[in-house]
């Protein structure tokens, strides 16, 4: 896992299922970004995720995706 130079965005090696808008977590439950895009191969994808803030201390770190909620007020 790396920091894009040119977006700023996390490079992480997907492991499990996960959708553009899901919300990505760090171990200890904190909000960290949310999936932006995926790219790679489809028996080794990579998500790429717009973190919410300095993304240089997440290099290395386990995260975790959770689907994003829909909104049933509607």
């Amino acid at each position: 896992m790396h920091v894009s130079k040119s977006t700023g965005q996390l490079i992480v090696k997907a492991r499990e299922e996960a959708s553009i808008g899901d919300f990505v977590y760090d171990m200890r439950r904190k909000r960290v970004g949310v999936v932006f895009d995926f790219f790679g191969s489809v028996e080794s994808p990579y998500i790429s995720v717009k973190p919410h803030g300095d993304p240089t201390g997440l290099v290395g770190a386990e995260l975790f995706v959770e689907e994003r909620r829909k909104d049933k007020r509607r």
